[in-house]
C-alpha cells in the first residue's frame, strides 16, 4: 500500500497531526533520556546488575520498564522508592504503545475523516512480521499531552532523588 501525501495541502487538521507527532517525539526523548539515566544508576550503583538475568543493562524501553519494577521489588536499599518506581513503570507503559504507533506508523489515509487518521505499523515478532492498522483521533491529544508532560516531570525528579541516594563507595 502506498499513500502519496506530497500533494496534501497542510490544512489545520494535517498540521495538528504533525504538531502532535513532533510533540510526542520531543517529549518522549526527554522522558527516555531521564529513564536511561535512572536505569544506569540502578544497574551500576544499586546492584541491578546482580539481579537474575541482568548481566547487561536493559536497552529496549520495555526492558527498562520491567527493570524498574524488578529493582523496586528486589533491591532492599530501594524500599523507600518502591511505589514510585512501580508507578513510573506503569506511567511509561500507558503511553508506550501510542508513542510507538505514532512514531513508527505510516499514514495511510489522506484526507482524514473528522480528525481521525488511519495508520499502519509493521510489528516485528520473533517468528513473523504483522501489519497492524490503527486510528489516531486528534481529540486524544490533550490526554496524551498531559500524560507525557507528567512523565517528563516525574522521571527526572525521581532519577535525581535516586542518584542522590546511591550508595557511596569509600
Amino acid at each position: 500500500m502506498r499513500v502519496d501525501i506530497t500533494g496534501v495541502k497542510p490544512d489545520g487538521t494535517f498540521e495538528s497531526l504533525l504538531r502532535t507527532i513532533g510533540f510526542v517525539v520531543v517529549q518522549w526523548g526527554h522522558c527516555e533520556q531521564s529513564l536511561e539515566l535512572l536505569v544506569n544508576t540502578l544497574f551500576r550503583d544499586f546492584g541491578g546488575s546482580k539481579l537474575a538475568g541482568r548481566r547487561r543493562m536493559p536497552r529496549p524501553v520495555s526492558e527498562k520498564i520491567a527493570f524498574l519494577k524488578e529493582c523496586g521489588a528486589q533491591i532492599p536499599s530501594l524500599l523507600s522508592f518502591r511505589i514510585e518506581l512501580e508507578s513510573l513503570a506503569i506511567d511509561f507503559g500507558k503511553v508506550l504503545q501510542m508513542r510507538h504507533d505514532l512514531v513508527h506508523g505510516a499514514l495511510t489515509d489522506v484526507p482524514v475523516n473528522d480528525g481521525v487518521f488511519t495508520f499502519i505499523r509493521l510489528e516485528a515478532h520473533p517468528d513473523i512480521h504483522e501489519v497492524k492498522e490503527f486510528l489516531y483521533d486528534l481529540k486524544e491529544f490533550p490526554s496524551l499531552e498531559t500524560s507525557l508532560m507528567d512523565l517528563g516531570a516525574k522521571t527526572p525528579a525521581l532519577a535525581r532523588r535516586i542518584f542522590a541516594a546511591r550508595p557511596k563507595t569509600p
